[in-house]
């Protein structure tokens, strides 16, 4: 059974996807982030001298350029290695799609094949073609499929998503229409649009979990906002009958409340202790991930062997992968085992728990050195990297959680306290490196009604970590 709780407060929206009563995803989306270009679709202009090279840079607008890597991103979904053919020609206009935003290390890349997802389907920017998901391998399931082609135009193709073998026909018709007509008006505005720039901007959070999200187990989401709540309501769909809304008062911490407040908070820990008594060392680096399995107390029982120990934290280390979204290469260090027949179990206990994931992913048998490799795809930032950042202290060795979210922190406790006494003056002791972050917060969202006439009075205060409400 699946539950939803989407928590908002003023502009920072956080979302936790709970599976069977455990936290299996969670999401921030703040205005204060960067603005990411993945999934928008860019009138593109080429940069001079690029003529004839495999790769390049493009202006996609605003002075921002990004690297152009001709490799389609659906190859492996598509079961080929077939490419858009937009020619690249000096100065022309190209159209292109994010594909990773700009990191400390490389500029955001952006394909020219484009790929436009709806909940059933993906279309594509390659005439005449029709693709089902691999993962649908029910040959019956298939067949039912395939007259779809029908759909496919001279303009574009159709990928059919996981979730189309559990839809009608005439229910994956409709949104083969309805995204091709958006589709035909990024169309347009690429032949009428004189500059380069954006045509389309990828749905904002919400919709995304409307689109990812929503399945038919879904029993239930929980909301703090009217406004947010009224939109679900209407774009339920099939799910109307089945799945329950219900709005809350801001006052309450729904994560608190569903007893999920505390997974969150370790989300953010390298240690993660298993209830066998073993743990895990997860260390996030710029280009990759290493997760160290330890035995701990586990071995201490004479019935626990390594095989045992690993094949626990294989389970949790798939959970650990999707949850806190880590993406590139991962490597994993488990506890040796000497026998082969046991290392390939470990390793099909593993790709079995990893099945879950939507993000594709290639997983290595294990190494002699008991090292299993796999790679995931990137699909937006990591959740550490949400709330964190590096420390001005250790130069980047360590992470401390980002000011934004530490202020928000704030202020939501400030406006749950409020709700019961709202003349009430309201002292805060606060590090200093807080405060202009907090104001600024403050004065951004003047006028909203949770902000409006809050009677706050800081107290600078450098000997604490960052806030402490008196």
């Amino acid at each position: 059974m699946r539950k939803i709780l989407i928590s908002e407060t003023l502009d920072e929206i956080r979302v936790a996807i709970i599976d069977n009563s455990r936290l299996k995803n969670f999401f921030i989306d703040s205005n204060n982030e960067q603005i990411s270009i993945r999934g928008n679709i860019y009138k593109a202009k080429m940069h001079p001298n690029a003529k004839g090279i495999e790769a390049s840079f493009v202006d996609i607008g605003a002075g921002q350029s990004a690297f152009l890597s001709k490799l389609n991103p659906l190859k492996e979904e598509m079961g080929d290695d077939s490419v858009d053919t937009h020619e690249i020609v000096e100065n022309d206009f190209i159209m292109v799609q994010g594909i990773s935003d700009y990191d400390s290390r490389k500029a955001p890349k952006v394909s020219n094949f484009i790929a436009l997802p709806s909940k059933s389907c993906v279309i594509l920017s390659k005439p005449g073609f029709l693709g089902i998901s691999k993962k649908i391998n029910d040959e019956k399931k298939r067949k039912r499929l395939r007259p779809l082609k029908k759909m496919v135009t001279k303009t574009s193709g159709i990928i059919l998503r996981t979730s189309s073998q559990n839809e009608t026909i005439k229910d994956i018709q409709e949104d083969i229409s309805k995204t091709k007509k958006k589709w035909r008006e990024i169309l347009k505005k690429f032949k009428e649009n004189t500059s380069h720039g954006i045509l389309h901007q990828e749905d904002n959070i919400i919709n995304g979990i409307l689109r990812e999200f929503l399945t038919d187990n879904t029993k239930e989401i929980e909301f703090n906002s009217r406004k947010t709540y009224n939109y679900f309501k209407k774009n339920l769909g099939k799910n109307e009958n089945t799945t329950k809304l219900r709005i809350i008062d801001k006052k309450e911490d729904m994560f608190r409340k569903n007893k999920i407040d505390k997974d969150i908070e370790k989300l953010f820990h390298k240690k993660v202790n298993l209830k066998n008594g073993s743990f895990l060392i997860i260390e996030e680096k710029e280009g990759l991930t290493v997760v160290d399995v330890n035995s701990g107390r586990s071995l201490n029982n004479a019935k626990e062997s390594n095989l045992s120990v690993n094949i626990y934290a294989a389970k949790e280390i798939a959970h650990q992968i999707i949850l806190r979204n880590l993406g590139g290469i991962v490597l994993i260090d488990f506890i040796d085992l000497d026998k082969r027949t046991e290392k390939n179990k470990l390793y099909n206990v593993f790709k079995k728990a990893m099945r879950v994931d939507k993000a594709k992913h290639t997983i290595l048998p294990m190494s002699k050195f008991g090292i299993i490799e796999m790679t995931r795809q990137r699909k937006g930032a990591r959740t550490s990297t949400l709330v964190s950042e590096s420390c001005h202290l250790c130069y980047g060795s360590g992470l401390v959680t980002k000011k934004e979210i530490v202020c928000y922190e704030l202020l939501r406790k400030i406006i749950t306290k409020r709700s019961s006494n709202k003349k009430k003056e309201i002292k805060i002791n606060i590090h200093p490196n807080l405060i202009q972050t907090f104001n600024t917060i403050i004065k951004k969202n003047h006028g909203h009604e949770d902000v409006e006439n809050l009677n706050i009075t800081l107290l600078e205060d450098a000997s604490i970590d960052n806030y402490k409400m008196i």
